[in-house]
């Protein structure tokens, strides 16, 4: 519930590069990812011991495609890789995927790029691999020929490619089961659509939506929420539709809540955005009623998290506000202050055997006991 620099940290471990993406987790070990170079020419994933924060090991990947210079308005080391009981599976803007086992080893490795073209666009690529059994998702949209992917986790082949319109977006689909089936949602630019994950077909679609961007969407397995930054375009929609649902689907819209970069929080009857200038906006689910708001010390990269009945809000400027998801009107039950170095934020965080690892720039942070 409290920590601070002096307590409840329970270790710090530096990162090889600087990055964007989550931590993930997987029995005991915690992956990484960054980048490094003039040029993001060098590629890094990294494995440490979840106990003690020890780097079990590092391994450097060659960029298939480099920048011409490294600014702080191109994506870096943004897309959070997968984890599981085949290994680790990383994606990087440079096009390149890439498959370890947990010891390390080299399992497979594609470059998008050269296999579909470059990508186009003047901020970079941000959208996350997703995993679902067996396989991972990974959606690319940017100014060229755009498409959802389909990989094979074992060896990396290509199930299915679903082709899409050239759209600039940095979101990450959804994926869920509904009616028994694999569903892959995706909030980008424009639309909200469902797909199929057996074979990527199309399933339904909500068009004119604006500045869908950034925020991903979330689900309660009934209702998808997605966020925007533009006011009436936070809004979410019953799943179970066919084609075009917006006169159908559309549950509510949102009459002034906006979001910036982190996605909906759907907990206990409301959905909770987090705008630009970090006012946190609860909206009820049934109707998209505004319930309160309440401004937070900044904005959030990191996507809130609900744990219990406690919601944590990872601040850019490293403090976290811990609300208490039973009260009736915003209630601080702590406000924990963790600074980042000058020029850094909290892009992310990942949760396992009771303790929180948090991600700025150059460097994990543990949280626990």
């Amino acid at each position: 519930l409290e920590w601070s620099e002096k307590e409840g940290v329970t270790w710090r471990s530096a990162l090889e590069g600087f990055g964007q993406s989550s931590p993930v987790i997987w029995k005991g070990r915690v992956y990484a990812t960054s980048t490094g170079g003039d040029r993001k020419e060098h590629l890094y994933l990294e494995s440490f011991a979840l106990a003690n924060g020890k780097r079990i090991w590092k391994r450097e990947i060659t960029a298939s495609e480099k920048v011409d210079a490294v600014t702080k308005m191109i994506s870096q080391g943004a897309p959070t890789p997968v984890t599981g009981p085949d290994g680790v599976f990383a994606f990087y803007e440079s096009g390149d995927l890439v498959a370890f086992d947990h010891d390390g080893n080299k399992r497979w490795s594609r470059k998008l790029t050269v296999e579909f073209g470059k990508f186009k666009g003047g901020h970079g690529v941000g959208s996350s691999l997703v995993g679902s059994p067996g396989r991972l998702l990974l959606l690319i949209d940017h100014d060229g020929p755009s498409y959802l992917l389909c990989l094979d986790r074992k060896t990396g082949e290509t199930i299915w490619k679903a082709d899409r319109e050239p759209r600039v977006s940095w979101t990450t689909p959804l994926y869920l089961e509904h009616e028994g089936e694999g569903r892959v949602i995706i909030s980008s630019n424009g639309t909200l659509e469902g797909y199929r994950l057996g074979d990527g077909k199309r399933l339904w679609w909500v068009e004119n939506i604006q500045r869908n961007t950034v925020a991903s969407p979330s689900s309660d397995g009934n209702l998808v929420v997605i966020g925007s930054s533009s006011p009436r375009q936070c809004l979410a929609v019953r799943l179970g539709g066919e084609g075009d649902v917006a006169k159908t689907h559309i549950a509510w819209r949102a009459e002034s809540a906006t979001s910036s970069f982190s996605s909906p929080l759907l907990h206990g009857g409301s959905a909770y955005f987090v705008n630009r200038a970090g006012t946190l906006q609860a909206q009820r689910m049934m109707d998209g009623k505004q319930r309160w708001e309440y401004r937070l010390p900044d904005g959030c990269w990191a996507s809130p998290l609900a744990a219990g009945q406690r919601l944590y809000f990872f601040c850019k400027n490293g403090t976290t506000v811990v609300l208490d998801g039973n009260a009736e009107e915003p209630t601080v039950l702590a406000e924990n202050i963790l600074p980042v170095p000058e020029g850094e934020r909290i892009y992310g965080y990942a949760v396992g055997d009771k303790k929180i690892v948090v991600r700025s720039g150059r460097e994990l942070i543990a949280i626990g006991q």
